[in-house]
């Protein structure tokens, strides 16, 4: 996908970025993870080489994302499930658990149920939303770059096509807004 509803791996993640954390720039990695097969030993098997190789597990998923959107096994967005997620974040003022209790009302009301799960407490607080078609949305709150101030992340997971994500987004997107 490429209108804008979800950004490449390369878009998101610099290769200075990439080379700096994990000692190898990301066509150094791909070509060495093609050397091990890395077309058909699939997502979990490719991070677990790139963790053995002395890759944190944090940017091991990321380049192996990166050698998958690369080689053509997955388009942005798609998970390696083969489903779809979107995304879109605010930062507002405030403390993560009051954050949290403000953004779970209105989220409820346009989903016109509470959340299947909250998770109180710790860095991130978080509450997800459930539906009978499996997709779901996770809403996260943990501190902001800046003092006093909260990153409230959104996630809608588990799209089933990449034609779902500009609707998904947009209506994230949408929700923050009204924050």
């Amino acid at each position: 996908m490429t209108d804008g509803t979800v950004r490449s791996h390369t878009q998101s993640m610099a290769a200075d970025r990439v080379s700096a954390a994990t000692g190898k720039a990301p066509d150094d990695w791909y070509e060495r993870i093609d050397a091990i097969d890395g077309r058909s030993i699939g997502h979990a098997a490719i991070a677990a080489w790139l963790v053995q190789q002395g890759v944190d597990p944090w940017w091991a998923q990321g380049v192996t994302i990166g050698y998958e959107q690369a080689r053509g096994l997955r388009i942005p967005g798609q998970r390696s499930d083969g489903t779809f997620a979107v995304s879109a974040s605010r930062q507002v003022p405030g403390e993560r658990e009051a954050v949290l209790d403000q953004v779970v009302p209105v989220f409820s009301a346009a989903f016109g149920s509470d959340p299947t799960s909250e998770r109180r407490g710790g860095k991130r607080p978080s509450a997800r939303w459930t539906f009978p078609d499996r997709e779901s949305v996770l809403v996260t709150t943990e501190d902001g770059t800046r003092a006093g101030t909260v990153r409230i992340s959104t996630q809608r997971e588990r799209l089933v096509g990449p034609d779902r994500m500009p609707e998904a987004k947009a209506q994230l997107q949408s929700l923050l807004a009204g924050l």
